[in-house]
């Protein structure tokens, strides 16, 4: 971290733009990782990034190569029409938020610390959850047995099941039950995965609103043809948040 608190980021170059457009780095993500190594190169190790400073990064890197406006198109639900306008990426990045994780879910006598989770837990999370619903959508038109088929699906859902308690796990730092204070990983995704469903819920829904917290918030946008106030998404793809704005 340099003195000032400030960590430089540089425009990409052309190799950094051959990177983000091959298809299987952008896939398994190292794609994003060796962007952001070659343009931020105060971070030693993109994969260990904490989720929630991933989208301020990629918008930097967006600002620092290709300029503060960013070119949107968006149809209007009411009227259809192209609305085309430049969006300013600094406004963009001023809105993000970050939660606060030194404050605990209190549940009886527990307390439950969180932590984000890093670029590479995120990556690696949504590559099985990928590989699992394309089997779940390939083996019912299989040419297997109907029992294969059965046992094939329990197992892909049971998976399914383990991402998710792997994740949730994975989003808690420490657990603290009066003097007693549980940081290993082992023993947390323990107590995930045998509490009862209440505090299961309850845990869910923590990390849901504190990842829902950094996320980007909708454009407000108003139809410049028949005047319809309307939101549209605004999702950071690296496939094509990357190009050159015009």
């Amino acid at each position: 971290m340099p003195p000032n608190k400030e960590i430089p980021v540089y425009p990409m170059t052309a190799l950094d733009e051959i990177t983000y457009r091959t298809a299987d780095a952008l896939f398994n993500g190292s794609a994003v990782a060796e962007v952001i190594k070659s343009c931020v190169p105060a971070i030693k190790d993109p994969w260990a990034i904490p989720s929630i400073d991933l989208n301020s990064l990629i918008i930097a890197i967006r600002i620092a190569s290709n300029g503060n406006t960013m070119e949107i198109d968006s149809q209007c639900p009411e009227c259809k029409e192209d609305n085309e306008f430049d969006l300013d990426l600094r406004t963009v990045l001023g809105s993000i938020n970050t939660p606060n994780m030194a404050e605990p879910l209190a549940i009886g006598d527990l307390k439950i610390y969180f932590k984000p989770l890093t670029y590479k837990e995120i990556n690696d999370n949504t590559l099985a959850q990928y590989e699992d619903q394309r089997l779940l959508a390939i083996i019912p038109e299989s040419d297997l047995p109907d029992e294969e088929k059965i046992k094939r699906l329990n197992e892909a859902f049971l998976q399914l099941t383990r991402l998710t308690m792997n994740a949730m796990s994975s989003s808690i730092s420490m657990i603290e039950a009066g003097d007693d204070v549980v940081v290993d990983p082992v023993y947390i995704q323990e107590y995930v995965r045998e509490t009862d469903k209440d505090t299961f819920d309850r845990i869910r829904n923590h990390i849901t609103n504190l990842r829902e917290a950094t996320e980007l918030k909708p454009l407000a946008i108003r139809c410049r043809k028949c005047d319809h106030k309307y939101e549209t998404p605004f999702t950071l793809n690296p496939s094509n948040f990357f190009g050159r704005a015009s």
